[in-house]
Formats: C-alpha cells, sequence, structure tokens
C-alpha cells in the first residue's frame, strides 16, 4: 500500500534558484575583492606620481579602497578577541593593557605613520606590500581601540547564569569564548564595528597618501583622490569623491552590516531583540540559499570537529 509523507515533512530541492545565483553573485563579488588586494599586495611599489582626476577611474579606486577597510577590520576583529579577552580574563593584563588602550586611542593617526610608515616599507622594497600594509594599520588605529573595549566591557558584564550553565554543561575556555561570551557580545560589537568603519573613512587621506620625511608615496584609493582633489582645488572632483564614498557606506550598509546587525539580534539577551527587529534581504537570501549550504557544510564539520577536539583536551 502506497502511504504518502506527514505533512510536516518539507522536502528540499536541489534546483539551482534565484537565491543561489544572488548568493553566488555575493561570494564572487567577495572572492574578486579578495583577488584584487592580494594583486596589489604583489604589484610593484606605488610611486609619488598624482594620480589622474578622471570620475571613470572611481569604481577600482572605491574597491582599492574597500578592500584595505575590510582588511583594518579584519585585523582589528583578531586584535580585539585576543588583548580585550586577555585583559578581562587577567588581572595582571587589565591592569596593563587598559591604560595602554587608554593611551594608544588618544593618539591621532599621524602620530602611528611618522613611526610605523618607515618600517612598513622597508618590509618590501619594491613591492606596494609595505605600503598597503601602512595603510592597513593606521586605519586600524581608528578602528581596534573602541573594538576592544566594547568587547571588554561584554565580557566583564556576562550574566551569571550564563556562566552557571556553561559550568553544568562543562565548556572548556575554547568552547565557552565561542558559545558563550562571543555570541553575548556580538550585538554591541556589531554596533561598534559599524562606528569604527564610519570612523575610518575620517583617515583614508591621510592613509593613502602617506609622507614621511622625503619619502612620499600615493596608493590608489578614494583618500589619495580627495588629496589631490583639494591639491587642486577641484571642487567637482571632491563632489565625485563623496558620491563614491556614499555609494560604498550605502553597499557596506546594506551587503555587510545590516545583515550582521539582524543576524547578531538573536544573541540578544533577556529578549531585547524584539525591541529592534532588523531585517535583511541579503540575509534572507544568504539563508535560503542550498548552494550556500553545499559549500559550508565542510567547514561546518571541521568546526565541529575542533570543538570535539577542544574537549578532549
Amino acid at each position: 500500500m502506497r502511504t504518502t509523507p506527514p505533512v510536516s515533512v518539507v522536502r528540499r530541492g536541489a534546483a539551482f534558484g534565484l537565491a543561489d545565483a544572488l548568493a553566488a553573485l555575493l561570494v564572487l563579488g567577495a572572492l574578486a575583492l579578495l583577488a584584487e588586494f592580494a594583486r596589489e599586495l604583489v604589484g610593484p611599489a606605488p610611486t609619488a606620481a598624482p594620480i589622474a582626476l578622471d570620475p571613470s577611474h572611481l569604481p577600482l579606486l572605491a574597491l582599492r579602497t574597500t578592500s584595505r577597510m575590510l582588511a583594518a577590520m579584519a585585523l582589528s576583529l583578531l586584535f580585539t578577541f585576543t588583548v580585550a579577552t586577555w585583559a578581562a580574563k587577567s588581572r595582571r593584563a587589565e591592569r596593563v593593557l587598559l591604560p595602554l588602550l587608554d593611551i594608544l586611542q588618544s593618539v591621532p593617526i599621524l602620530g602611528f605613520l611618522s613611526v610605523t610608515a618607515t618600517a612598513f616599507l622597508a618590509i618590501a622594497p619594491g613591492r606596494a606590500a609595505g605600503a598597503e600594509l601602512a595603510a592597513i594599520f593606521a586605519i586600524f588605529t581608528s578602528q581596534a581601540w573602541n573594538m576592544a573595549f566594547s568587547f571588554y566591557q561584554s565580557l566583564r558584564t556576562v550574566p551569571r547564569e550564563l556562566e552557571e550553565a556553561a559550568r553544568s554543561f562543562r565548556l572548556n575556555g575554547w568552547m565557552r569564548f565561542w558559545r558563550l561570551e562571543v555570541p553575548f557580545a556580538l550585538p554591541a560589537l556589531v554596533w561598534n564595528m559599524m562606528m569604527s568603519m564610519s570612523g575610518g573613512w575620517f583617515f583614508v587621506v591621510a592613509a593613502e597618501a602617506i609622507t614621511v620625511g622625503e619619502t612620499t608615496v600615493v596608493l590608489p584609493g578614494i583618500g589619495s583622490w580627495i588629496a589631490r582633489a583639494i591639491d587642486e582645488r577641484d571642487l567637482a572632483a571632491v563632489g565625485w569623491a563623496l558620491a563614491a564614498m556614499a555609494i560604498v557606506i550605502l553597499l557596506y550598509d546594506r551587503l555587510l552590516f545590516r545583515p550582521l546587525v539582524a543576524w547578531s539580534e538573536r544573541f540578544r539577551y533577556e529578549g531585547e531583540a524584539g525591541a529592534t527587529s532588523e531585517r535583511s534581504a541579503v540575509l534572507e537570501i544568504l539563508r535560503r540559499s542550498h548552494l550556500l549550504g553545499l559549500v559550508g557544510a565542510p567547514l561546518g564539520h571541521l568546526w565541529r570537529a575542533g570543538y570535539r577536539l577542544s574537549a578532549r583536551l
């Protein structure tokens, strides 16, 4: 006798749909950005020659500036997860790191550039890697300190009942960090990332037009475009640059930060997520994509294997 499946069973088709096409487009765009950034690093060293104020060059310049800011954000996250966690877990480290972060936060970006640019330029003579690292570090200094303070504060305010739940589940330090502390801190950290990224735009000009002593390096980007436009007193070129910045910021919001905010709301403690229910079309596309599920499955297995390995150590 033939039987029909119960109505609660949902059959997931493997057909390539619109969500898969859009998700593939987003992933390919991210890979193209990564490839462009890698190509910049291995390219020849930039010169002090001014860039041409041709609006047709702005899309590529915006792409290069975007890659530097995302690289700085990735370094800021790595710095935040290590230094802020160390300060929150160790009283001795806290007494040293918090005043140090407070001092670093008050140092202007030009102060960091004057000290570090020469060292970065000497790392890869004849290549763009040194200048790119100097620019990324300059943007990093406008993001990392605020993010570290935010994450530290979240780690210090984890509710006691969540601490007791982690102990009852016998989570070790690694599992506790990723399953309790990072999710609890994530909503505040994502908002701080948005603010830090916005603050980084104020320092793009100094980061992409580096002058140390008699050495001048001009990296292609929106910041160096603005510096050239100001020198030439070309208000039209400044307007083109501001328009390009507005478009990039809008894309940041729609493609990166709004999905992150909507996703991080699920981790907000004590039901506060309903107060600011964020929605993101990009996040919905990623969730509905079967293609991303197939691609991400091996990474998920690898991540869970890391959890199991850490539990045995």
